[in-house]
C-alpha cells in the first residue's frame, strides 16, 4: 500500500464577587434565566482611566474569552437535544454563537489535548502526550502570539502543565492557589482523590495530578503526605463536604469574574478553565443530590467480542469493580456537570455586566470527552466517539450568526488560527519562540473561521485523533462523515459504519463488502501521520 502519498493540508483541501448566600440565592437564579441578557453599551469615546490605572481598549480589537471544562461529553447539552442534565448557562453561549456538532479532540488525554490546543500542533509533534510530560516552554502558544499583538493574556485554572512554566500567560491562577485558600480544608479534598469511584489505587498513593493534587508533578518525590491521613467511603453519596463557595470552579468563576471587571477596558485573551466534570467526581450537596447513586442505570455493554483486546482487558477490568461503583461515577458525573454549568453563568454573567458581549468572541469547549458507561467504559482513553467528540460553541454577536448549528467535521485544536482571523491579527509565523531541533515549520492545525460565518459549509472531509503513543499499543483515528477508521498498531483495527451503526458497536474491519473504503481510509490516514514512524512507541 502506498502510504506517504500526500500531506494533510492537501488532503483536507480536497476533502469575593459571590459567598454562599449569593450563589445559592439571587445570582444563581439569574444565571440560569433561559435568555440572554441586553449587553449594556459602554462608551468608547473618552480614554478615562480604568480601575487597573490602564486606558481604555481600542475600540477595534475584541476581547478572546475561552471557557473550558474538563471532560464534557459532547452531547450531555440541553442545547445538543439531550436534557439528562440541563445546561442553561452553556445554552445561553449556544443561542448566541454557531454550535459544532462534529467537533473532534486531537487526543483523549488532558495534557496531550491541551497543549495541542495552545500550540496548534498535535501531539506527535511535541512529545506532550502523557499526563506526565510537559510542554518545551520554547514552543510559540497562543498565549505568547495573542500577548504580543497588544493582549493581556490570562489563565485561571487549570491547564496541566506539571511545572512552573506559564507559557505566555502573563496573569496566571492556578489550582495551587485555590489550595492555598483552602487551608485546612483541604482534607476534604484529599478525601475525594482518595475515593474515585472507579481508581481504588487512589486511596494508596492520594497523588492525583490529572485532579489537581498535586498540580506540579513529582512534588512528593517519597509519596503523598495525605496516605494513612484520608477516609474510606462507600460511594452511597457522592455529595461533597465542602460548601459550593469553596469548590475550585467556583473559586475560578469568582477569580475570573474580578478579572473581567478589572480589566474590562484593554482588550484581555482570557481563559477559564474549570475541573468539572473530571475527577473527583463530588459535587457540592444540592448538585449531588439530584443525581442519587442508588437511581443510576448502566448503559447496555453489548456483544465485545469484536473489539481488540485492549479494549475488551479495559472492559473486563471495569466490571470487576462492581455495579456500584460504576453508578457512583455516573452520579457524581452528572452532578458535577450541572454544577460546572452555574459556574459558567457566572462567568457570563461578568461578561454581561460590563457591557463586553457584544465585543467578546466566547469560546465554550472541553478537552475531551467522557464514555458514562458506553461499552462498559468510563472517563476517555480511547477513540470511540464520546471520548473524542467534545462540545465546541464560538459565539461573536454581530459578527457570526447567532443560535446557528454546523454539523462540519472540526478538529478543536484550529481554535488557534480561527481566533487569530477572527480578530484580525496575523497568523504566527513560526511554531516556537526558539528553534527547536525538528519542530515543525508550520501549524498542524487550520482555521474554520470559514466554517463559523458560514455553518451551511461542508467543511473538510476528516478529522484526525490520536492516542496512546507511549506506549505497545499505539491508536490512530480518521473519521469522515460517515467511518471511522482506527490503526492499533499491534493489535486488531477497527472500522465503524455510523450511517448503520452511530454507537459503534459493529467492528467491520473484516467486512469483504467494505474492503475497499477501509483501504482507502488506511492510506489517508497513513498520509496524515504514519504510524511505523512513531518515535515515542516502545521497541
Amino acid at each position: 500500500m502506498k502510504k506517504d502519498c500526500i500531506g494533510r493540508r492537501e488532503f483536507l483541501q480536497t476533502a469575593g464577587i459571590g459567598v454562599s448566600s449569593v450563589l445559592l440565592g439571587r445570582k444563581v437564579a439569574g444565571a440560569q434565566r433561559s435568555g440572554p441578557k441586553p449587553s449594556r453599551p459602554r462608551s468608547s469615546s473618552t480614554a478615562r482611566p480604568s480601575r487597573s490605572g490602564l486606558s481604555s481598549r481600542p475600540s477595534n480589537k475584541p476581547n478572546v474569552l475561552i471557557i473550558m471544562t474538563d471532560q464534557h461529553r459532547a452531547d450531555l447539552m440541553t442545547c445538543a437535544g439531550r436534557d439528562l442534565v440541563p445546561t442553561p448557562n452553556i445554552d445561553r453561549i449556544a443561542s448566541r454563537g454557531v454550535r459544532f456538532t462534529n467537533a473532534y479532540c486531537p487526543y483523549p488525554v488532558c495534557v496531550a489535548s491541551r497543549m495541542a490546543l495552545l500550540t496548534g500542533l498535535y501531539a506527535h509533534s511535541t512529545g506532550a502526550i502523557t499526563n506526565k510530560n510537559q510542554l518545551d516552554w520554547r514552543y510559540r502558544t497562543m498565549a505568547n502570539h495573542f500577548a504580543e499583538n497588544g493582549y493581556l493574556t490570562a489563565l485561571t485554572g487549570k491547564m496541566h502543565f506539571g511545572d512552573a512554566h506559564n507559557h505566555g500567560f502573563k496573569y496566571y491562577m492556578s489550582i495551587n492557589d485555590w489550595l492555598m485558600y483552602l487551608g485546612p480544608k483541604v482534607q476534604h479534598y484529599a478525601n475525594e482523590i482518595a475515593n474515585h469511584p472507579l481508581g481504588p489505587k487512589f486511596f494508596d498513593t492520594v497523588d492525583d495530578g490529572g485532579a489537581g493534587l498535586p498540580d506540579i508533578d513529582g512534588l512528593w518525590p517519597k509519596g503523598s503526605p495525605w496516605v494513612g491521613n484520608v477516609e474510606r467511603w462507600n460511594f452511597d453519596s457522592m455529595a461533597s463536604q465542602l460548601e459550593p463557595e469553596d469548590h475550585l470552579d467556583m473559586f475560578l468563576a469568582r477569580q475570573t469574574a474580578k478579572f473581567i471587571t478589572r480589566y474590562h477596558r484593554q482588550p484581555f485573551f482570557l481563559v477559564v478553565s474549570f475541573m468539572k466534570p473530571h475527577s473527583p467526581f463530588y459535587p457540592p450537596r444540592q448538585w449531588a443530590e439530584k443525581y442519587p447513586v442508588s437511581k443510576m442505570k448502566l448503559p447496555d455493554v453489548g456483544d465485545i467480542s469484536k473489539y481488540p483486546r485492549h479494549i475488551q482487558r479495559r472492559i473486563q477490568n471495569t466490571k470487576k469493580l462492581g455495579e456500584k461503583r460504576q453508578r457512583a461515577h455516573r452520579a457524581g458525573y452528572l452532578g458535577s456537570l450541572a454544577f460546572v454549568d452555574t459556574c459558567i453563568g457566572y462567568v457570563y454573567n461578568a461578561l454581561e455586566k460590563e457591557g463586553l458581549t457584544d465585543n467578546t468572541i466566547v469560546v465554550y469547549t472541553s478537552d475531551h470527552g467522557e464514555m458514562d458507561g458506553d461499552h462498559g467504559l468510563y472517563q476517555k482513553f480511547c477513540l470511540f466517539e464520546p471520548a473524542v467528540r467534545v462540545p465546541l460553541i464560538v459565539s461573536y454577536p454581530n459578527h457570526l450568526g447567532q443560535n446557528k448549528v454546523t454539523g462540519a467535521l472540526t478538529e478543536y485544536f484550529g481554535l488557534y488560527p480561527t481566533l487569530a482571523e477572527l480578530t484580525g491579527i496575523e497568523s504566527p509565523k513560526k511554531t516556537t519562540l526558539l528553534d527547536i531541533a525538528g519542530a515543525p515549520a508550520r501549524m498542524d492545525a487550520a482555521s474554520f473561521a470559514d466554517v463559523l460565518r458560514n455553518p451551511d459549509m461542508k467543511g473538510p472531509d476528516a478529522a484526525f485523533s490520536e492516542f496512546n503513543l507511549r506506549s505497545r499499543t499505539c491508536e490512530y483515528m480518521i473519521r469522515t462523515r460517515r467511518y471511522k477508521y482506527i490503526f492499533n498498531h499491534g493489535s486488531t483495527h477497527e472500522l465503524y459504519d455510523h450511517e448503520a451503526d452511530p454507537g459503534e458497536f459493529v467492528n467491520r474491519i473484516n467486512d469483504p463488502a467494505l474492503k475497499k473504503v477501509r483501504d482507502e481510509l488506511c492510506e489517508q490516514l497513513f498520509a496524515w501521520y504514519n504510524p511505523e514512524k512513531n518515535p515515542y512507541r516502545p521497541t
